[in-house]
Formats: C-alpha cells, structure tokens, sequence
C-alpha cells in the first residue's frame, strides 16, 4: 500500500501545473481521475504537433498522464455536472487551473463544495492570483516569467529578456501545489477538515528569486549568478567553471592546466577581483581550454578543488550514468502498444519506489469505468454515452 492509497484525487487541469500535480500524488498511489472536457479534451493532447499528425498519443500529454485515469465528462449538460457532484461528495482532493470565477460559474466554487464535502482539500492553481489586475488573464509559464522579473535576471540593464525554454516555473507551480495538498491533508487527519489551497505561476516565479528579492530589500543591489560562471569552449564541446565558494577560484583553474599562476596579478587576487576583471581570465584560458577534449578538462579540473562541470545535451545526460542510478527515467507503456522512456518523479521515497501502475490514458479511456466504481448502472451509463455526457 502506497502513501496515498485511498486517497481519491479529482484533477480538472489542462497543460501542465495542474496535471503534473496530479501525476505526482498518482505517482504515491493516489486514485487519481483526470476530468477531461470533449470533444478535445487536455489541451496537451494536441499540442504536440507530430503526434496529432500521426494520430497517436501526445507526448507532451505521456510527460504528465500516468497513474490516473480519464474520465471525458460534458459539463455543459446537466447530468454532466451532476455526475461531477457526485464524485467531488466522495472524493478527498479536487485540484483545478482554470480562470478565476469559471468553477463558481459551473456551481463548483470552493464555499458550494465544502457545503457539500467539508472534508474536501480544494486546490487550484491559478496564472497569476485570484483576484488583482492580472487576475483574469489568460497565463503562461513564459508569461510569468516575462511578468515577474524573471526573464531579466541576469540581464545588462538594456539588455534582451532571456526566456527559458523549459517551463521552468510549471514544473515549480506543480510542486508547490502537490505541497500545500499534501499539508492540507495532514491537517485534516487532525482536524476532520478541508482546506483551500492556492498558488499561481506568479507567485511561484517571485518566490524562486527569494535570494534576489533579498539582496534588493536588505541592501540594495542586484543579484546576477551568472557572474560566478565562466563557459569555456573546448577542442569537443563546453565547460562551466564557477568562481562560486573558493576563495582563489583562479589561482585552481591555472593548477588544473599547469600555467603561472594569474592570482599573483594584484588585480586578481581573489575571487571578487577575479569577477570584475573576467576578461583577462578569458583571454588567457580560452585558447588554453581549446587545445583539450571536454574529458581532459575535466580530469585536469577534478584534480583540483574548483566547481566545475561539462556541459551535456540533453541526450547526454538522460544516458549518464548518474541518471540511470538515481532512477529518473522510466518506461512508460502507451496506447500504441510500445514502451517510451520518460522522465521520471525526483522525489524518492524509499519504502515507495516510483512505477507506472496506470499508463497515459486515451481521452474517456476509462469514463464507464469510474461512473461505475461510483453506483451508477450499465445502463444508466449506456444513457450518458448515447447523450454525449460522457465519452
């Protein structure tokens, strides 16, 4: 038995947040139902432009679909959110990311539904906060980023905003929602009650430059990271070198490749002044660094204390051995009757290894499945299918 056995999880998310969230509390054995709108369904279902060519599985929708299970449900129609009532009096967690106001307009705000199951732990993330002036605008994790200084830190004042391409603030929006459920529902086995748990993309991208926030308000200044990273071509590819946590940063980096020592240059005696004159360290060790393979600068580095680290594509790194020891990719199977590998949970807990107890499920894969684990009879479900309630 998993942590979260028992534990009945109705997600009502789209894209990522949301979904990601619901695989990771499926991921610690939480019977997770995916509700999902027709004819379309997740919006991740199609985004994925080579697979709705091929008319198979999406993988940006196989990256957040496993152990849960889909139920397409027609919320327009009546019986559609009565059907839905009926599972939120059941279940123990409803997580949702739609826009301010839309759950309220179905009948399915939080004060209605802790009328009707006041143990309920009702999550929902939001783009940019429930109430506000950003409140009711359509959201993105490159639009959170742009919003809360995000994309311009470490950025020259004038300088082009750098977006990251990996969604980032998602991935810590989904984890930061999982959190606060998880809370929640320890709470509750003290206090027999649910709660409202919140947070948004906004929110999230504020609090991940918590460091940056602190060096404005305490004293002022602008943090910038990418100032302790020196890349360095080499003969096959690049390395990071960080002048980070040693004192003589420099004073290792000419050990490493046998050269005199530059620290004795009074203008780069330590690391803060090795910092503000980095380009006399390039000038010097670009063309060193080049002479050698990625392989041999990192064995020439390793010999000494400083940080250090080759840069891999992502290809690299899902074969490196350190990924397969820490477990991070699994073998997903999908509908076409193949197994993928596919990133796996980061969090491990020992008594609990991650698996794929339910693989990504076609859209309505399993809609008479659940109304029927919920009371209702073949031929009332046979009903709704006819009528478009369920698909």
């Amino acid at each position: 038995m998993k942590p979260l056995s028992g534990i009945t999880v109705l997600e009502l998310g789209m894209v990522m947040q949301v979904p990601l969230a619901g695989q990771m509390l499926g991921d610690y054995g939480a019977n997770v139902i995916k509700v999902e709108r027709p004819p379309r369904g997740d919006i991740m279902r199609d985004l994925d432009e080579v697979g709705t060519e091929r008319q198979e599985l999406s993988c940006y929708y196989a990256a957040v679909g496993r152990n849960k299970r889909s139920l397409c449900l027609d919320l327009k129609q009546d019986e559609g959110r009565e059907i839905l009532g009926k599972l939120i009096d059941q279940a123990d967690v409803l997580i949702h990311n739609f826009r301010p106001g839309a759950m309220e307009r179905l009948g399915f705000g939080y004060e209605k539904v802790t009328e009707r199951n006041p143990r309920l732990v009702y999550a929902a993330g939001y783009a940019f906060g429930e109430n506000g002036p950003l409140a009711g605008m359509a959201g993105q994790d490159m639009l959170a980023q742009s919003l809360s200084g995000f994309a311009l830190n470490g950025v020259e004042d004038g300088g082009r905003p750098r977006l990251t391409s990996t969604p980032t603030v998602d991935y810590a929006a989904a984890v930061s929602l999982t959190q606060g459920i998880l809370a929640a529902l320890f709470a509750r086995e003290r206090t027999g009650r649910g709660d409202l748990v919140t947070t948004s993309l906004f929110d999230v991208a504020i609090a991940m430059q918590l460091l940056e926030v602190s060096s404005r308000s305490l004293y002022d200044y602008r943090t910038d990271w990418l100032q302790y990273a020196m890349l360095f071509a080499t003969k096959d590819g690049w390395i990071t070198v960080l002048t980070l946590f040693r004192e003589n940063p420099l004073q290792l980096l000419c050990q490493a490749f046998g050269e005199e020592d530059m620290s004795q240059d009074p203008s780069l005696s330590h690391a803060s002044l090795q910092r503000k004159n980095i380009t006399k360290v390039h000038e010097k060790f670009d063309p060193v660094i080049k002479r050698f393979t990625t392989e041999e600068c990192m064995a020439r580095l390793s010999g000494t204390d400083i940080l250090c680290a080759p840069v891999l594509n992502l290809d690299d790194a899902l074969v490196h051995p350190q990924t397969k020891e820490n477990g991070m990719i699994l073998d997903v199977p999908i509908p076409s009757g193949k197994s993928v590998q596919l990133a796996g949970n980061p969090v491990k807990l020992s008594s609990y290894p991650t698996e794929v107890d339910i693989p990504p499920a076609m859209l309505g894969e399993n809609s008479a499945e659940i109304l029927s684990e919920f009371g209702y009879t073949d031929d009332v479900i046979s009903i709704f299918l006819a009528k478009g309630v369920i698909n």
